[in-house]
């Protein structure tokens, strides 16, 4: 009889646990997480959308392709907005969901961090088109191109790193290499940045040597905000281990 009450007693302990914050209130955490997720996937999605379409600005911008810039400039601009619009939603299923405040602060700063990405690519954007691309050196424009292809591999680099997040694959690996790429941007940004101050000494518009300046410091802060994002994820995956 003892037996069978004490049996009982566990069997209906277990039940409550299950029923309360054991197995049904892992799965329905899991459930929340799963979504929120995929849409941050969705937002980085948005970002990385916003790179390759810079890259194509730039490939315009170097033919003096005025018409082309300022039709992917617009397109930039509208998935700049869309990239907005999920980010704000993510911040609303999140003020809505159960998760830990420090699973909630790390997702907030992995969108708003790479959300910068965007915004910088945005700005870069809207910068050279108030410049004059045919009085813009060739060996500038080079160097624009050159940056622009390693932060479309950095891109790259960040977005394997995202995929190892989900698939529980080498986050640390990745993330590396996109922390190298980023330092390699860098280096290539102070060799350029110093054929641009060159070139200002006899620029004969103020206003054109000053927008490719600024634009190339967007492109490098895009990069920082790639970095950034990448150690957001690294640390995300340090916190779920410890789970």
């Amino acid at each position: 009889m003892r037996s069978y009450l004490y049996v009982k007693f566990n069997y209906d302990t277990r039940a409550i646990k299950m029923l309360g914050t054991g197995h049904i209130g892992l799965w329905l955490s899991r459930q929340t997480e799963k979504e929120i997720i995929k849409l941050c996937e969705n937002h980085l999605n948005k970002v990385f959308q916003i790179v390759e379409k810079f890259k194509q600005f730039i490939e315009k911008y170097v033919k003096n392709d005025i018409e082309g810039c300022r039709r992917i400039a617009l397109e930039i601009s509208n998935l700049e907005r869309e990239a907005d619009e999920v980010k704000e939603n993510i911040i609303e299923e999140l003020m809505k969901s159960t998760f830990h405040p420090m699973d909630q602060d790390e997702i907030i700063k992995l969108v708003t961090t790479s959300d910068d990405i965007a915004a910088h690519m945005k700005s870069a954007t809207r910068k050279l088109i108030y410049t004059i691309p045919n009085e813009v050196p060739i060996n500038i424009k080079d160097g624009l191109v050159e940056i622009v292809n390693l932060l479309v591999d950095e891109k790259n680099a960040l977005k394997e790193t995202i995929e190892a997040f989900v698939n529980k694959g080498d986050v640390k690996k990745m993330a590396e290499k996109t922390e190298r790429l980023e330092e390699i941007i860098d280096d290539v940004r102070v060799d350029v940045m110093a054929q641009v101050l060159k070139w200002g000494d006899g620029c004969e518009y103020v206003s054109n040597w000053l927008m490719v300046k600024e634009s190339i410091e967007n492109i490098e802060s895009a990069s920082d905000k790639m970095e950034d994002t990448a150690d957001i994820i690294r640390a995300m995956t340090i916190l779920r281990t410890k789970h």
